[in-house]
């Protein structure tokens, strides 16, 4: 069965020509793989078939990639303003002296790995050294003032600390040591805005499979299948919309130079069908065109599935350190 392919404008295409390819496959859960049992057996192509109870589970992300399959490919014009941006997330860090100090004697006192110490006597060497710690003079009065800070609070619900006593009564205040600390990743989103006047019935029947088909493909489908086994009670489960695969296009073949999508989700989709500000159509039976706005514009907002990663850069190999894929060409992602 020929996969649909749909585009707009229908302008011949070449080897320099330039354009956005929207490809759409079903989603493909990227699934769970737990430890194997060392004695397990093994089944084809280094199946496990066997687990051991308790064991970690680790997410196959691999597995999405691996098995799609096209079911639609839509071909549009590279839209104005098109942009890329990375983002990654820190905070702001303090570790002042003091609790350096307590982390210290706690961390010890946790690595203590001596079978013959019972715990009794690795709390009281913990508790001693951090009597040493309280026993120096800075440390010993910065405790004591915190005890007075918190005491004078209690009967009209203050809020002083003893951080700002020390502010007020010496200038001074705790080195918090701050640095700034690598957080986690992000999820790069994506807005394009399409300017679609359709010139004649084929144009026009073409913007309109292309509408169709994103609003069918982004939206959700009914499902029976739970996590074993098909419930009997009909519609209980919603299905995972499609999988959108963006790739801008020189000819055949992937832009030189524009960066490169991973697999998204097309997450909100508007068209305005009165895109000259007017309300205005083609005439004619629906055959042959009639009835088609002579102007729309179609906003698209797609968000990736996976974050970008420093290896995304650079060649995917196998085992035996051959290159399954190669490093993304231009300026990668």
């Amino acid at each position: 069965m020929a996969i649909p392919r749909f585009r707009y404008p229908l302008g011949e295409l070449n080897e320099t020509s330039d354009f956005l390819r929207i490809g759409i496959v079903d989603y493909t859960k990227s699934g769970l793989t737990r430890g194997s049992n060392p004695s397990g057996s093994v089944g084809a192509a280094g199946t496990t078939t066997s687990f051991t109870a308790g064991a970690p589970y680790t997410v196959n992300q691999n597995g999405r990639k691996n098995k799609k399959a096209f079911i639609a490919t839509i071909i549009l014009p590279i839209p104005s303003n098109i942009q890329d941006g990375n983002s990654v997330k820190y905070t702001e860090g303090n570790l002042d002296g003091l609790t350096a100090q307590a982390l210290g004697i706690v961390q010890d006192a946790f690595s203590d790995r001596n079978p013959n110490r019972d715990p009794g006597t690795i709390l009281a060497d913990a508790l001693k050294r951090g009597t040493n710690v309280i026993s120096d003079p800075g440390a010993r009065e910065y405790f004591l003032r915190g005890l007075a800070a918190d005491a004078a609070n209690i009967p009209f619900g203050g809020n002083l600390t003893a951080s700002q006593l020390l502010a007020r009564q010496t200038g001074n205040i705790l080195n918090p040591n701050m640095e700034l600390l690598f957080d986690g990743v992000t999820l790069r989103s994506f807005k394009f805005s399409f300017k679609l006047t359709p010139r004649n019935k084929d144009e026009a029947m073409a913007v309109k499979n292309i509408i169709r088909t994103l609003k069918k493909s982004m939206s959700p489908g009914y499902s029976q299948e739970g996590f074993d086994g098909t419930s009997r009670i009909k519609n209980l489960y919603l299905s995972t919309p499609k999988i959108f695969e963006l790739t801008y296009m020189k000819g055949r073949s992937p832009h030189p130079f524009l960066h490169r999508f991973k697999q998204c989700f097309l997450t909100d989709m508007s068209v305005n069908y009165t895109g000259e500000g007017t309300y205005a159509t083609y005439g004619g039976l629906p055959k042959d065109g009639g009835g088609t706005p002579v102007s729309m514009v179609m906003d698209l907002g797609f968000k990736e599935l996976e974050p970008i990663y420093a290896g995304d850069y650079d060649p995917e190999k196998d085992s035996n350190g051959n290159i399954k894929r190669a490093a993304p060409g231009g300026v990668g992602y």
